[in-house]
């Protein structure tokens, strides 16, 4: 993948920028909708517009969730992946119940630097999702230091 587009996929602003630009769009699909009695795009403008307003919301409150783990206990709270204000990982232990158990995939695209790769790949003390390809130690070592 270009590089310029994964510097753009982990940048916060440009995410939210694009989160507003399709809750623009889903407006513009209900006024369009609403005006030519369109029920249909009416109701795609509430499903995009919704997801994305979701989706916002999270971004600027640096939360996430692991949707199997949702999934497998029906809990909001289990299945919280938080991210401090420089979006690194905070609560570890549950990405590696959820490696552990087979249904989270992580590689090095994943991660904002490499100290954060490397402390999931240290925390987890194992290497499931092959992070350190040259297993010398150090994992995503193509990664930015912080």
């Amino acid at each position: 993948m270009n590089k310029n587009i994964q510097k753009a996929r982990k940048n916060k602003n440009v995410r939210l920028i694009v989160l507003l630009v399709i809750i623009a769009i889903a407006a513009g699909m209900w006024w369009w909708g609403d005006k030519t009695d369109n029920n249909v795009l009416k109701t795609g403008a509430i499903v995009a517009g919704g997801a994305a307003g979701i989706g916002a919301g999270l971004e600027v409150a640096d939360k996430d969730f692991d949707l199997q783990r949702l999934w497998e206990t029906g809990s909001l709270k289990k299945s919280l992946l938080e991210r401090d204000a420089e979006g690194n990982l905070i609560n570890l232990e549950q990405i590696c119940d959820a490696q552990d158990q087979g249904f989270y995939d992580y590689n090095c695209d994943d991660f904002t630097s490499q100290e954060e790769a490397q402390r999931v790949y240290e925390k987890c003390d194992t290497d499931v999702n092959r992070l350190d390809g040259d297993n010398d130690g150090m994992v995503c070592e193509h990664l930015p230091q912080k």
